[in-house]
């Protein structure tokens, strides 16, 4: 489906046909258009063809899977909406390459959740190698590093976020992420999200952001059989 905003901005979503996957899927690009000049992106979905409403720009039909697609179409649409207003607002003209890159993540690096974590994670690799700090404890923050970057791709379709772009609901849908998609106990998710957390009062003695958009996120250890852990140890 187009949509036409104040005359100079469209967004189109359409299928790549000519690169099917041996499931028979095609990709679902998207295309920003602005005074003119298209710029193409993917978004990372995938349907059968035979299943897509070209007028519209959307999947046919009420089936879970055609519901969750159509729903990840609307969250893209939504957020590059909202960055070509932010751009005008902001800048006072926006591009589509401008708005596609914003979109993606590129560009955006300084003050990035992933590229603040990167570079915690490389001086902690520092210390342990002089015998500063434990070897298990870096492992776990390369699992949630890595956990974490494929949350922010599969949710927002983005290679990064910026601090100031997080909110409540980023921490809350990380935490269902966990559980559900990878299946972590209540209290893997409570070590899994302590970093997160970390990271944007890091964000904070950074100025980068003002306040802690996880503050209002509540998450505690639940006891455990002691008895089992004592057999194992």
């Amino acid at each position: 489906m187009e949509q036409e905003k104040r005359s100079t901005f469209k967004l189109l979503f359409y299928l790549k046909k000519n690169e099917p996957k041996k499931n028979g899927n095609v990709p679902v690009m998207g295309r920003i258009t602005i005074d003119g000049t298209p710029k193409s992106f993917s978004t990372k979905l995938g349907i059968n063809p035979n299943n897509w409403d070209l007028k519209h720009g959307r999947v046919l039909g009420k089936s879970a899977q055609a519901l969750s697609t159509n729903l990840k179409l609307d969250n893209i649409r939504v957020r590059i909406n909202k960055i070509y207003d932010d751009m005008l607002k902001d800048e006072g003209f926006a591009t589509a390459q401008k708005v596609k890159l914003s979109f993606l993540g590129v560009g955006v690096m300084d003050d990035a959740i992933l590229k603040v974590f990167k570079d915690q994670n490389e001086d902690f690799e520092r210390m342990v190698s002089k015998g500063k700090r434990s070897q298990n404890t870096y492992n776990k923050y390369k699992t949630v590093y890595n956990d974490l970057s494929e949350f922010i791709r599969e949710r927002y379709h983005r290679e990064d976020m910026a601090f100031r772009e997080l909110t409540s609901d980023f921490i809350r849908e990380f935490d269902f992420f966990l559980r559900i998609d990878k299946e972590c106990t209540h209290n893997t998710v409570w070590v899994y999200t302590m970093p997160v957390i970390a990271l944007a009062e890091l964000a904070i003695k950074k100025g980068l952001i003002r306040q802690n958009p996880f503050e209002d996120y509540e998450i505690s250890m639940e006891e455990t059989d002691r008895s089992y852990l004592l057999k194992e140890m």
